[in-house]
């Protein structure tokens, strides 16, 4: 699968972008998310490749709801996969965000797969008043209950975080994906153990197959057989020629950043620009004649 992530665009450009995307047949988007901007901040994001400064990660002009933005995508497409990638799971109680889940993968047929990550900007979480030190914890909590709560099962939770009494949101299971984000440590183990997939940052090639290799020996240790995909964001200008190594490889979605469609337009695209953009990496990727 050939995909595009949104994350970067004006709100009012993620409908016709879609639309347009599905039209060159690109067969996925990913939908990133950050709820809001906090003024003052000192967090490093974590792939800004060690530097000691402030990642600037976002603009006002450019945020949106997760869960409106792929429900309008979804709604406007016929056969686009969407994916939020990365969803903020501890920012949320799981029974919201199973509930809304459920309803986009019912509402779209099935187009719908939910990536979550842990998140790692400590001021966002400070802002909507979730503890930054609870983050994993929840994180962690908040995956033992999704499945069985996408799975119609009938779940009851004990806390800390998220305490609920016996409750069930479906009576036909909801076949939703779960994929992981993260790229070392405990990250790969939850994709390993409990995902169904794994969404890779803006990385290398390079690293994006020893990841791939490293999940691979994580689920053979863990005894997992399910079906499970790899998804990378490549790096640099997409030739159909240059994915070849992640072809190679055995990946199953190549997606291609906002950061390399917009390229040197930055923020201020026009749709037609944006259009254009998607025209020359759709022939160069052989999607369109």
């Amino acid at each position: 699968m050939i995909g595009i992530s949104t994350y970067g665009n004006r709100p009012e450009h993620l409908v016709p972008v879609a639309r347009y995307a599905e039209s060159l047949g690109f067969e996925g988007v990913w939908v990133g998310e950050h709820i809001l901007q906090p003024m003052e901040y000192e967090s490093v994001h974590p792939y800004d490749e060690g530097k000691a400064r402030p990642l600037v990660v976002t603009s006002n002009r450019t945020m949106y709801d997760a869960w409106v933005a792929v429900s309008a995508m979804l709604a406007a497409t016929t056969r686009l996969k969407v994916t939020t990638g990365i969803y903020l799971l501890p920012l949320r109680h799981p029974v919201l965000t199973a509930r809304a889940a459920i309803t986009a993968h019912q509402v779209s047929g099935g187009r719908f797969r939910l990536g979550v990550g842990s998140g790692w900007w400590k001021e966002e979480f400070e802002n909507v008043g979730v503890p930054f030190a609870e983050r994993s914890a929840r994180y962690d909590e908040a995956l033992r209950v999704l499945p069985p709560l996408l799975a119609g099962e009938v779940v009851e939770n004990a806390g800390p975080h998220y305490p609920f009494r016996k409750l069930k949101l479906v009576d036909e299971p909801a076949a939703v994906p779960l994929i992981f984000g993260g790229t070392k440590g405990r990250a790969l183990t939850r994709a390993a153990r409990q995902g169904d997939g794994w969404y890779g940052p803006m990385v290398t090639a390079e690293e994006s197959i020893a990841i791939k290799t490293e999940i691979e020996r994580l689920r053979k240790a863990a005894g997992r057989t399910n079906p499970f995909v790899y998804e990378a964001r490549v790096r640099g200008e997409p030739t159909y020629d240059g994915l070849a190594r992640y072809r190679d490889a055995g990946f199953d979605s190549l997606i291609v950043p906002w950061e390399t469609i917009q390229f040197e337009h930055g923020f201020e695209m026009t749709l037609e620009q944006k259009y254009r953009r998607l025209d020359d990496i759709a022939r160069a990727l052989r999607l369109k004649p």
